[in-house]
């Protein structure tokens, strides 16, 4: 058991043989979440789905439920727009984390204003030497053109900052290829990267293309080493009353967007019946606005989840390290780093309605837990 939380991650982002996502849910996810959450708890969030011919009519309809399955809703999708029918699915289902879709699922990217421009996380800086690598081992979710990224990837992001950039050189290491490009203007990196090490900061390359419709939010963030800040008294209260009254054990303070007023918190709550629960909370004027919910099943005395980690504020080792925040077209965009149990995640999270889905993820393997 001690492992089968990260083989349940690891099954969902590698990229195996997989049926595409169909274009009826792709386009009209955000809908159907919306439809899904209205009227709800946040504990009672979409959390889950499935494709299942619930009908015995040889199409497979769109299935969404609750963590504890207690709410469950069907969407027929052979029509253009997904229509909710009232049949439910029975007996075996498939369920997979709803958060997980886009990478486990396979999307069409040319639907979608961020994915066709297929942004790439520089794993590998050298800020001193104007050096940011990126290697196609991490690219888990689908392949990239290299051609393409060496003629047209061109700007690298970093918080507010975008600098213009060029391709360098290529290798192979390990049979993979190294790609490293450097900004133009070398003196950039001391404003782009002011205040962080090699190992703080992950930017990203995109072709110039992708600005046409993106726009970088300034903002402030946690970084590693600082002292940690907790969310303040009134907004714990705030989100204690979001989820019923739920207990809050700790708090950690992410990131502040003051133009479009968004605070940031990893909360971690008291468990219940032997689950946990771990959520990024977005507060904005005064209320909650969006959550990512990460369920946890626990042993009998509540103090270790079944990976076999400590229940406890330790629990935010996972949480996302935001690079970016983007409007784009399709919704609010943080470009993250994230923790897993046995490696490193470059994810682009989106703002759907009142959840954040992960659209794109890559992942590079560290060791074993």
């Amino acid at each position: 058991m001690k492992k089968s939380l990260t083989l349940l991650l690891l099954a969902c982002c590698a990229t195996i043989a997989q049926a595409q996502m169909p274009a009826a849910v792709q386009r009209n996810l955000p809908d159907i979440i919306e439809t899904f959450n209205h009227g709800k708890q946040v504990q009672d969030y979409a959390l889950w789905y499935a494709f299942v011919d619930v009908d015995s009519d040889g199409n497979k309809e769109f299935c969404v439920a609750s963590y504890d399955k207690n709410y469950i809703a069907t969407f027929k999708i052979a029509s253009g727009k997904p229509e909710r029918v009232r049949t439910i699915p029975q007996g075996n289902v498939d369920w997979k984390p709803l958060f997980y879709i886009y990478s486990s699922e396979g999307r069409d990217k040319n639907l979608d204003a961020t994915l066709k421009h297929r942004p790439l996380f520089l794993n590998e800086i050298q800020i001193a030497k104007n050096r940011f690598s990126t290697n196609n081992k991490t690219w888990l979710t689908e392949g990239v053109d290299v051609g393409k990224m060496k003629r047209e990837y061109n700007r690298i992001i970093f918080k507010p900052h975008i600098g213009n950039a060029k391709f360098v050189s290529e290798k192979s290491v390990g049979g993979n290829g190294k790609f490293t490009f450097a900004l133009t203007n070398a003196a950039m990196t001391k404003k782009m990267f002011r205040g962080y090490s090699d190992y703080q900061a992950t930017p990203f390359i995109v072709p110039q293309a992708w600005l046409n419709d993106h726009n970088v939010l300034d903002y402030s963030r946690w970084l590693n080493g600082e002292k940690e800040k907790t969310a303040s008294r009134d907004a714990a209260k705030i989100i204690s009353d979001f989820y019923g009254g739920k207990r809050i054990i700790a708090t950690k303070w992410l990131a502040s967007c003051p133009i479009n007023e968004r605070h940031f918190y990893m909360v971690l709550f008291e468990p219940q019946n032997h689950v946990g629960l771990m959520s990024m909370v977005c507060l904005a004027e005064g209320e909650v606005v969006s959550a990512y919910n990460d369920w946890k099943e626990l042993n009998e005395n509540d103090q270790y989840t079944l990976s076999g980690e400590d229940y406890d504020k330790d629990m935010f080792f996972h949480a996302p390290q935001i690079m970016a925040m983007v409007s784009a077209p399709d919704g609010l965009e943080l470009y993250v780093r994230w923790n897993s149990l046995e490696g490193i995640h470059y994810s682009i999270w989106r703002e759907m309605d009142t959840e954040w889905i992960m659209i794109q993820d890559d992942y590079e393997y560290l060791q074993a837990f």
